[in-house]
């Protein structure tokens, strides 16, 4: 993840847009059927490295043909129709409609009629340590059709909470911060686009030992201001993630990156207690991983029964 680099693109020439889609996406061939004339391909991007936010407008009929993306895609349809064919989910899709595109291994044939959309790609490597399920990949488990508008709602509202937020010129973000949005917008989406399926039952482990927990404490305790994901720690204590998670919740009743947060909720707490001149809790709250201002008010209050404003004056 790396600084949000936004760009905005917009051609009336086919062969423009052909080049276009070839950078931002992958080589490919582009048709259009109508006057050309009439034509109007609009881009925009936030990039965030591993994580794409894009709005796309084209007007009249294309046709693509796109080489195999690797990349997780996942689609809104704003307006018009986008027909998708990959060999294994060919489907035709509407306004409304949120759903996972093409398999990231295939290539595939689009036909965009008038379409405006919404389309997030995410690095397949966000994924490691995210998905809990370990006798199948991701990619194995992803639904293509599209999701319920309940998902369809609480995936608009991550896209654009996170798109509105790096977006903003002028807006330097943390590694913190941005790790923290890379491992929300992959959690959110293996959640909304990918099949269920039951987690094992906790059965004993031998590495799931006090000592496991540990070696977990002491590296949380000496790296919070890393960005950090569940399959970091688990490499730095030698052990699975499931066993570093069985272990955290066996002996301690929570969860490896809860227990991070309330580490660098403690960093936090400290540093606006030992306040410098000009420091503020939006500056801490960012230096220490927390996205949104007011749930780390309410987090901070609900761990030290004050608010972090009051803690600063205090000081």
């Amino acid at each position: 993840m790396h600084e949000p680099l936004v760009t905005e693109f917009v051609t009336t020439d086919p062969e423009q847009a052909r080049a276009l889609i070839a950078e931002a996406y992958r080589d490919n061939r582009l048709r259009v059927r109508g006057t050309v004339a009439n034509y109007r391909f609009e881009h925009k991007r936030c990039d965030l490295g591993a994580v794409h936010f894009d709005f796309l407008h084209n007007t009249l009929t294309t046709e693509v043909d796109v080489e195999p993306l690797g990349r997780m895609v996942l689609l809104r349809v704003l307006g018009g129709e986008i027909e998708i064919a990959d060999g294994l989910n060919d489907r035709r899709l509407t306004r409304g409609d949120v759903f996972a595109g093409p398999h990231p291994g295939r290539g595939y044939r689009t036909g965009m009629h008038g379409v405006r959309l919404q389309v997030t790609s995410i690095d397949l490597p966000l994924f490691i340590g995210a998905d809990p399920v370990q006798d199948g990949g991701t990619i194995e488990r992803l639904r293509y059709d599209p999701v319920s508008p309940t998902k369809a709602l609480r995936w608009h509202r991550t896209v654009g909470y996170l798109a509105g937020l790096f977006s903003e010129s002028d807006v330097e973000h943390g590694p913190l911060v941005l790790g923290a949005a890379g491992r929300l917008v992959a959690a959110v989406a293996l959640d909304t686009f990918t099949t269920g399926k039951g987690e094992d039952r906790p059965c004993d482990r031998r590495d799931a030992v006090p000592e496991t927990v540990r070696r977990g404490i002491a590296f949380l305790e000496a790296n919070p201001d890393l960005d950090l994901g569940v399959a970091d720690i688990a490499r730095a204590c030698r052990v699975s993630v499931r066993a570093l998670q069985l272990a955290f919740r066996r002996h301690l009743d929570t969860t490896p990156m809860a227990y991070l947060r309330q580490v660098r909720m403690d960093r936090a707490r400290a540093e606006l207690s030992d306040a410098a001149e000009g420091t503020t809790v939006t500056r801490v709250a960012a230096k220490w991983g927390f996205l949104d201002g007011s749930r780390f008010s309410a987090q901070y209050r609900a761990a030290f029964g004050e608010s972090p404003s009051h803690t600063l004056r205090r000081s």
